[in-house]
């Protein structure tokens, strides 16, 4: 008797524990279930470092792109007027005008603004800047030939410098100074 009574105190007490330790697992996975203050404020954070690295790092990759993409416009502005003195077999002067800059190209004299011209290239609504245009601000295409003047605009923004560059036998070309911008070669 004294054995099977000792037999079953022994299974009381082993269930009751493990019961007990079961409702204590229980409490510690309902414990478990979220996060705590320190680690979301951990977890925010590492996020607002994160984010304010890609931000500044997108700023700066938009403005290696606007400053790609005006280069690219103005070359093919010089380009298309090149065609045009060629085809029809006329001189063309290119002015340049500042704040906002343009350029304008026409048969003779500088027009009062930009739109005056026979063709025009307004700046892109953009952080782009002309600074330099070589010879005074003026050049000539010479359609007999396909020949230019021999001319460089300089373009500039906070990421870095480009130039658009016209040999006098009229070859176009850009590059970037000083600086990786895609898409454009090295000057």
């Amino acid at each position: 008797m004294y054995h099977k009574s000792r037999t079953k105190n022994n299974q009381l007490f082993y269930s009751n524990i493990l019961y007990n330790h079961c409702d204590i697992y229980q409490d510690n996975i309902m414990q478990d279930l979220g996060f705590s203050l320190l680690e979301l404020l951990i977890t925010i954070c590492i996020s607002a470092i994160l984010a304010a690295i890609g931000i500044q790092h997108w700023k700066e990759q938009q403005l290696r792109n606007e400053l790609a993409s005006t280069t690219k416009q103005l070359a093919y502005f010089i380009y298309e007027v090149q065609i045009k003195a060629s085809s029809k077999n006329e001189n063309y002067i290119i002015h340049q005008f500042t704040s906002p800059w343009c350029i304008t190209i026409t048969h003779d004299e500088k027009p009062t603004s930009c739109s005056e011209g026979v063709l025009y290239f307004m700046k892109p609504d953009n952080s782009v800047e002309i600074s330099e245009l070589s010879n005074n601000k003026n050049a000539l295409i010479v359609g007999r030939r396909n020949l230019a003047q021999t001319m460089s605009f300089q373009l500039q923004n906070e990421i870095g410098t480009s130039k658009v560059l016209v040999s006098l036998l009229g070859r176009i070309r850009f590059c970037a100074e000083n600086t990786y911008i895609a898409g454009l070669p090295p000057c």
